[in-house]
């Protein structure tokens, strides 16, 4: 039972190195800056605002090129086509934004 202990822990030290080394590796490559704590928190804000200005950005323009009031769909009518719709449209803006931003 011990030996069957001992190479379980064996293997998970070797599994866990070989997973680690390359991560440890490529993290800390020559030439590549260091961020703070600070500086990836303001950095996360930062592209999270952009992120939000962007999806209104991209309703704006949804709402300008149809012919009618997405507004008043929504609130008035209650359509739910159009919430379907702008639901989509967020999400498609939103992969959009991710991907440029990443």
């Amino acid at each position: 039972m011990k030996m069957i202990l001992a190479i379980s822990r064996g293997s998970f030290a070797a599994l866990a190195g070989t997973l680690l080394i390359p991560m440890l590796a490529h993290a800390q490559e020559a030439g590549t800056p260091r961020l703070g704590l600070a500086t990836g928190l303001v950095l996360s804000v930062v592209y999270g605002l952009v992120g939000i200005l962007l999806l209104m950005i991209g309703y704006k323009i949804f709402e300008w090129i149809t012919p009618f009031s997405v507004n008043d769909a929504l609130s008035k009518d209650q359509n739910r086509a159009v919430g379907i719709v702008v639901g989509a449209i967020f999400i498609g803006v939103a992969i959009i934004v991710a991907a440029a931003l990443g």
